[in-house]
C-alpha cells in the first residue's frame, strides 16, 4: 500500500477548499491514511499522521498503521477531546456526519477552521494504484471461484439461504471476507424466481424451481478492498422469454464494456447499456443505474449512471451491471469488476485510448442447471 501517495492525494485535495489538515472518523478513510481498520480516528498534516484509538484498540494500532504515531484515549467525549487537543491551531477538513462531533470541533477550534467535507477524501480514492487495483483483482477471483461453486450447488429445492450460508463459508476459506451493509440483513444477493424480480431481493427460505432464473450477486473483499460481480443462473428448462431477456442483458453489458474505451464520461457508457434495452423493448424494467466505482467500498465514486458526469480515468475500478427485472416472475442481472487502463492506438499515434481489465472471467453465456 502506498500510503505517502494516498496521504498526499487527501491533503491536495484538501488544500483545495482551504484545509492544511484531514481528520477521518470514516474507517475507510483512516485505512486510506494509515493502514490501520479499527475503532479510532486519523489525523494527517504534512507534518504528521496520526491514530487516536482506545487502549482496547491500541497494540493493534500499533502494529497495523504504517509511518504515523498510535495515541491512546478514552472512549467518548475525552477521546474527542484528545482529537481536538491534537487540532489547536490547524484548518481542519473533516468526514465526520456526526452533529455532536462537528458542533465541538466548531465550538473549539473556530468555525472558520472546520469544514466538514468528505471530499477530500473520495475523490483521492477515486483513482487505485496498482496494489489496490491487485487486492481488487484477487477479490474478483474469489468471486468467480464463488460463481463455480454455485453452479455445483444451484439445484431444484435447494433454498436460497442454503445456498448463501456455503458461500459465506467458502468465503473465509478462500480468503476473503465480507462487507456488511446498513441497508440490508445479508451479504450476498441470492434471489430465485420471482424474488429475482427485486434488484436488491433479501435471502429468503424459498427453495429454487425449474424454470427460475437465480440471481447470485457477490461481493467479497480482500484485504479492505472489494469486488462486485453478479451471475444469472437458469434450472432446468430457459423459457423463450428468459433467454430472450438474457441476451437482452448480456449485449447490454458488453456494449457497456465495449463504450468505456471511448466514451468521455460515465453518462454516456449508462446510455450506451440503457439505449440497448429500450431498443428491445425492456427499457422501463432496467430500473437502476448502470454500475459504480468499487473500492474500500462497493458503493463509491465514480456513479456509472446517465446523469454521471465524471470523466472516464485510467486506474478507475468500477462495475457494469444492467439488469432486467420482470415484476413477480423473475429477472436478469450480469455484472463485472473492471479496471479503465490506457494504451496506445496500434498506428503508434500519440492519441490515448481507454483499454478495460475485466477482472471477472466466469462465463456469461446463458447456464441451465439441474
Amino acid at each position: 500500500m502506498l500510503i505517502k501517495d494516498h496521504r498526499k492525494r487527501v491533503l491536495d485535495n484538501a488544500e483545495k477548499i482551504g484545509c492544511s489538515t484531514v481528520v477521518s472518523f470514516n474507517p475507510e478513510n483512516t485505512f486510506y491514511l494509515t493502514g490501520f481498520w479499527g475503532e479510532s480516528v486519523g489525523i494527517c498534516s504534512g507534518e504528521s499522521t496520526k491514530i487516536i484509538t482506545p487502549a482496547l484498540e491500541t497494540d493493534r494500532a500499533e502494529e497495523a498503521a504504517l509511518s504515523c504515531e498510535v495515541i491512546s484515549a478514552e472512549r467518548g467525549k475525552d477521546m474527542l477531546l484528545r482529537v481536538i487537543d491534537e487540532l489547536a491551531g490547524k484548518s481542519v477538513c473533516t468526514d465526520s456526519t456526526d452533529f455532536h462531533t462537528n458542533k465541538m470541533m466548531a465550538e473549539k477550534l473556530g468555525e472558520r477552521n472546520v469544514i466538514v467535507n468528505n471530499k477530500p477524501f473520495t475523490m483521492s480514492r477515486i483513482i487505485k494504484d496498482p496494489n489496490e487495483q491487485e487486492n481488487i483483482s484477487k477479490s474478483a477471483k474469489i468471486i468467480d471461484r464463488l460463481f463455480n461453486l454455485s453452479t455445483e450447488q444451484i439445484r431444484e429445492n435447494k433454498t436460497e439461504i442454503e445456498l448463501m450460508a456455503l458461500l459465506v463459508s467458502e468465503t473465509y476459506l478462500l480468503g476473503g471476507t465480507l462487507v456488511s451493509y446498513k441497508s440490508t440483513r445479508y451479504p450476498f444477493i441470492i434471489a430465485g424466481g420471482p424474488n429475482a424480480a427485486f434488484p436488491h431481493s433479501e435471502i429468503t427460505t424459498r427453495p429454487f424451481s425449474r424454470e427460475d432464473t437465480v440471481i447470485v450477486d457477490l461481493v467479497v473483499q480482500y484485504r479492505g478492498y472489494v469486488a462486485d460481480a453478479t451471475r444469472t443462473f437458469v434450472i432446468g428448462h430457459a423459457t423463450d422469454e428468459i433467454k430472450q431477456v438474457y441476451e437482452c442483458v448480456k449485449d447490454a453489458q458488453q456494449t457497456g464494456l465495449d463504450s468505456l474505451r471511448s466514451a468521455p464520461d460515465f453518462g454516456h457508457v449508462d446510455l450506451a447499456c440503457r439505449n440497448l434495452v429500450i431498443n428491445r423493448g425492456y427499457g422501463s424494467k432496467f430500473v437502476h443505474s448502470t454500475g459504480h466505482g468499487i473500492g474500500l467500498e462497493v458503493h463509491e465514486l465514480p456513479w456509472i449512471s446517465k446523469t454521471g458526469k465524471e470523466k472516464v480515468k485510467p486506474g478507475m475500478c468500477i462495475t457494469i451491471e444492467p439488469g432486467v427485472y420482470i415484476n413477480g416472475r423473475f429477472g436478469v442481472r450480469i455484472e463485472d469488476s473492471v479496471i479503465v487502463k490506457t494504451a496506445n492506438d496500434k498506428d503508434d499515434s500519440p492519441r490515448i485510448r481507454n483499454t478495460v481489465a475485466n477482472l471477472n472471467s466466469f462465463p456469461k453465456d446463458l447456464i441451465c442447471l439441474g
